[in-house]
């Protein structure tokens, strides 16, 4: 896994790894996540709610990958559109899946997921990814897609 940069917005550019974990997951439980949802691909950034980022284990994940982390807010991760449901996530987190969402919010515009979410094997960290469709990048002033436009799932696409 390479960095490639970022887009002119501020937003990673390319495929982007989205995390929700519960306490308690290890940089084992991240690796196996990305392994499972990556099957090969390249990842060129990693996601997480604002408020997970700084979780001991996630950062030294983080640091061992060399990638950038795209920190989501709260609210926009709300604003997503996620195909798996989890009840305990809806609850926690106001969304269906805290690792799609951070995914489909970190790429911005166009975004799409590239599957459903997969979950560690030992159930602590959950990982999916997400690449935006279109060639342009996100002005800094611009709203995050509604959940209508987020995904193409929602389409019945399903890559």
């Amino acid at each position: 896994m390479r960095d490639t940069g970022r887009s002119s917005s501020g937003r990673p550019a390319g495929v982007i790894a989205g995390f929700g974990f519960r306490t308690g997951a290890s940089v084992q439980s991240f690796e196996d996540a990305l392994a499972q949802a990556a099957q090969g691909r390249e990842v060129t950034a990693i996601a997480t709610l604002s408020d997970k980022a700084a979780t001991p284990a996630f950062a030294a994940f983080l640091r061992a990958t060399g990638l950038p982390l795209y920190c989501v807010s709260q609210a926009e991760a709300q604003r997503m559109d996620t195909v798996t449901h989890s009840p305990g996530s809806q609850a926690a987190r106001q969304t269906g899946s805290v690792a799609e969402a951070v995914a489909l919010a970190a790429a911005g515009r166009g975004a799409r997921l590239l599957g459903a979410r997969v979950i560690s094997q030992d159930r602590r960290a959950t990982c999916a990814l997400a690449v935006s469709e279109t060639s342009e990048t996100c002005a800094p002033d611009t709203t995050i897609p509604d959940k209508k436009t987020s995904n193409a799932f929602n389409q019945g696409e399903t890559s």
